[in-house]
């Protein structure tokens, strides 16, 4: 069945005209939603030599009570230096690819069941945005917070609702820095201008600078404790590690260094076996390596190498975007969805300019807690790139410093099981004052492609504060 608003759409009335995508141009490229959106730019400078794109879906829902409590929720995806488009193609948005095909299909599990959806190209270079490329975590939350408030010039009846910020990866920098500017802001705008920023749902996200694997310098603990975990790597290598952890936790020199290569070699060997660090337990499919100018240049797969530059920051040839590839450099997809001419050949990940700050965003979660925003933390238990074992390190060390209380005790959750079988154990869920981490069994560093039905369970659950399933649904 393909999605239609023929249902009840909240806040359109004063949407802008001039980027509503025509869905009578989507006909030949068999895309299941027949629902509005629209897609645009929103200048970032005065001069508009730097505009970011989005890509926007309005909710939809049954007429009721509910309809006027669904949020606005802006999606980042990481990198630095990925599209957000791949979240709304791959992810959570009304169609996504279907893997191992260049073909779409419905998104039964989309966020548009319970949130209007705002996808935002971020920084400039990404995507289709483009600007001056030269950017770091501090500019980039100034930048996107001057992309929200022009997105609310755009759509002004979205102002009054609540407003949630939501991604993985490296947007475990982008949304607490955002959240911070937003903050900063609202203590200076009129009653009127304020922006009604709620929550945070992180995925995944580089927090704390010991559970970024491209930011443990050469030693990153964390990622090795979870391959040992995972049984990727010996008990005598991983006593090694243990050992030098003192000396080698967050320095860089030599020695260290090659303990990294001794665990590459057990996982990659003589390099005849390809590992996904994004989801230790999936596929790597085989897939075009396209050049700046569109060309194919060889087909490869993802591998991992030692860290000359950081893993986080690299393409992720182990997902799924060849499809994305194709239909978002297509003339006619593009003017569809009013793509500037001077916009460049899209990639879902761009190597732009961009300096990372070595301490990561650990030390705004206390100011995020004191302006009363509430968080969640979900991690797919299966990724290597941020692994659980990092996300749950720093969260027990801001308990610990912060004095918080615990809310609920570390449990399991349960989504419906597959034709007629009993409730599935779908994670586990923890709280403290302020912050709930949810796990998703299964899943890795893109959850909501891993485990679609999961993450929208866990994400309506959030935005409408009711506790995740425990038992029989």
């Amino acid at each position: 069945m393909i999605l239609s608003l023929l249902c009840f759409i909240g806040f359109v009335a004063g949407a802008p005209a001039e980027d509503l995508v025509d869905g009578s141009t989507w006909a030949k490229f068999k895309i299941p939603y027949s629902g509005k959106m629209y897609s645009g730019y929103l200048p970032i400078d005065d001069a508009g030599k730097k505009q970011f794109h989005y890509f926007a879906f309005p909710a939809f829902s049954l007429a009721g009570p509910l309809q006027a409590t669904f949020p606005l929720v802006l999606w980042l995806n990481g990198g630095p230096g990925c599209s957000s488009l791949y979240g709304a193609m791959v992810e959570n948005g009304p169609f996504t690819v279907e893997l191992g095909t260049n073909n779409f299909k419905q998104n039964l599990f989309t966020w548009l069941n319970f949130a209007n959806m705002f996808y935002l190209e971020s920084p400039a270079g990404v995507g289709f945005s483009f600007g001056n490329t030269t950017t770091d975590d501090k500019s980039t939350a100034k930048d996107n917070l001057k992309a929200v408030l022009e997105f609310f010039k755009k759509f002004p009846e979205y102002k009054s609702i609540d407003f949630y910020i939501a991604g993985e990866s490296w947007a475990g920098i982008y949304i607490p820095t955002l959240a911070n500017e937003i903050i900063d802001y609202n203590a200076k705008a009129a009653a009127g201008d304020k922006i009604r920023l709620k929550g945070l749902m992180i995925g995944n996200g580089c927090t704390d600078p010991t559970e970024c694997t491209d930011l443990g310098f050469n030693f990153p603990i964390h990622f090795y404790k979870f391959l040992h975990n995972h049984g990727f790597i010996s008990e005598k290598l991983n006593d090694k590690i243990v050992a030098m952890t003192s000396k080698c936790h967050m320095k860089s020199n030599p020695e260290c260094m090659e303990i990294y290569g001794e665990v590459m070699e057990q996982i990659n060997g003589d390099d005849d076996f390809y590992f996904n660090p994004y989801n230790v337990y999936g596929k790597c499919y085989q897939l075009p390596f396209y050049n700046e100018k569109g060309e194919m240049v060889k087909e490869k797969r993802f591998k991992l190498h030692p860290m000359k530059e950081g893993v986080v920051g690299q393409v992720n040839e182990c997902s799924e975007s060849e499809a994305l590839f194709l239909y978002l450099n297509n003339a006619a997809f593009r003017k569809a969805l009013h793509i500037r001419d001077d916009a460049g050949y899209w990639n879902d990940c761009s190597n732009i300019d961009y300096r990372k700050d070595p301490g990561a965003t650990y030390y705004l979660y206390p100011k995020l807690l004191k302006n009363g925003i509430r968080i969640l933390k979900f991690s797919g238990d299966v990724d290597a790139i941020v692994p659980i074992t990092g996300t749950l390190y720093w969260i027990d060390k801001l308990q610990k410093e912060l004095n918080l209380p615990t809310i609920e005790e570390w449990r399991p959750w349960y989504k419906p099981g597959e034709k007629g079988s009993e409730p599935q154990n779908a994670g586990n869920v923890w709280e403290i004052d302020g912050l709930t981490f949810v796990s998703v069994r299964n899943a890795g560093h893109m959850v909501p492609m891993d485990q679609p039905e999961a993450a929208s369970i866990m994400a309506s659950h959030f935005i409408f504060e009711m506790p995740l399933p425990s038992d029989i649904l």
